[in-house]
């Protein structure tokens, strides 16, 4: 163990735009609180946040993305870098949660593979493990749960003695989980739909046409809740498939390099992401219509047209049905919609980085490999660190003394 050194030690967080960008501003002012009680001695920490966009390689190495970024922002020296990015990576089938480099004194974040729920205290305990691992040398996590484990066993000494990374993965099904989870996560679903205009005005349009309909009271009445739960599941079912299939966000793998086939969930991921962003319409759609209902039609009325006593479910019932029909009606608007403001509305900034490399690559391309390229004398020869200096960093101001 080595003892933690005295004097000023200033910490830098680079994030990719977005949530992590967030995630390193809210934590840059709280953390040298948690630093000094982790790593002890007469440290003083300063912490400070910065906004680049990182690596636009899976498997670009964390010594790679500290070289670009130190490039990229100009005269700013630290004595550790952490860079927080929700691009998902991978050790074999495993989701890589942390990458740690001794020599570089550097570590990367991958968002995606450390889950959704409590997402900010996660980061903060795995930027607490990376420091005082980085400061005193030791191999011992004080946050396992987080970050997870080393993908295979090895001395404690062995990644510095070869000058690679040591890296951790979050194994079995719970990494997948959560990298999945992640991953959704970053793509925002809840404002997909909100961000299609034509979408919405096909839904909105469906569903005012279906409430002044008096045949619709007549049926929507009519049909018992199993009904209803059966075309609501078809209808969303068809809008998540039209959506998907018309603007060609599923991804075939005759398409694709051959490094994503080992691991490749993103196809997974357009599937809930697009699912979500259904329910999520359904769900404000229904509650408006709801309101609505009550608002305008008055019991009198229905009762005229339905012959019975009309009672509460009568209205939720109402809105159930055209809710789903209105669905049908969003598959027609988001066709006027053209496939680069799909991918923009349900995508992160990742993800359609991604796909635009993609786009760039020939498939199948002989150099694809399942991790970077080995150079001479064995050493693993630079993954490109794409994207480290298209844009300008935005500091954020978060500094915190």
């Amino acid at each position: 163990m080595t003892s933690p050194p005295s004097g000023t030690q200033r910490l830098v967080l680079v994030a990719d735009p977005g949530v992590p960008s967030e995630i390193a501003r809210a934590l840059a002012p709280r953390l040298p609180s948690y630093l000094s009680r982790a790593v002890g001695g007469r440290t003083q920490w300063v912490v400070d946040s910065f906004t680049a966009p990182l690596a636009g390689a899976e498997q670009a190495d964390v010594s790679d993305i500290a070289e670009a970024v130190n490039r990229h922002l100009h005269g700013i020296e630290w004595d550790i870098a952490v860079f927080i990015t929700d691009l998902p990576r991978r050790a074999r089938l495993y989701p890589i949660s942390v990458e740690v480099d001794s020599q570089h004194r550097a570590a990367v974040i991958s968002l995606p593979a450390l889950g959704v729920p409590r997402l900010r205290r996660r980061v903060r305990q795995a930027i607490v493990d990376i420091v005082r691992q980085l400061v005193t040398q030791e191999d011992v996590l004080e946050h396992p749960e987080v970050i997870g484990r080393r993908p295979h066993e090895a001395g404690a000494g062995a990644d510095a003695a070869s000058g690679m990374p040591r890296r951790y993965v979050v194994p079995g099904l719970r990494g997948h989980v959560r990298l999945v989870a992640g991953m959704v996560h970053a793509n925002r679903p809840w404002r997909l739909f909100g961000s299609l205009s034509r979408g919405m005005a096909g839904v909105f349009a469906t569903a005012t046409v279906l409430f002044m309909n008096t045949a619709t009271w007549n049926l929507a009445t009519a049909l018992d809740s199993w009904h209803h739960a059966v075309i609501t599941v078809v209808a969303a079912s068809a809008l998540t498939a039209w959506v998907i299939i018309d603007h060609e966000l599923w991804e075939r793998g005759g398409d694709l390099p051959a490094r994503h086939h080992p691991f490749y969930p993103y196809n997974l991921v357009t599937l809930i992401t697009v699912a979500l962003a259904v329910l999520v319409l359904a769900v404000v759609l229904f509650g408006v219509l709801v309101a609505v209902s009550f608002l305008l039609l008055a019991p009198s009325v229905l009762h005229k047209f339905i012959g019975r006593p009309v009672g509460a479910d009568d209205y939720a019932y109402l809105a159930w049905f055209i809710t789903a029909i209105a669905l049908v009606g969003g598959a027609f608007g988001s066709s006027l919609e053209t496939d680069d403001q799909v991918r923009d509305a349900a995508y992160g900034r990742r993800q359609r980085a991604r796909q635009r490399q993609l786009k760039e690559t020939p498939a199948r391309s002989d150099q694809d490999t399942c991790g970077p390229r080995a150079g001479p004398g064995g050493q693993a020869a630079p993954a490109a660190a794409g994207g480290a200096g298209a844009e300008g960093p935005g500091h954020d101001g978060s500094v915190t003394r």
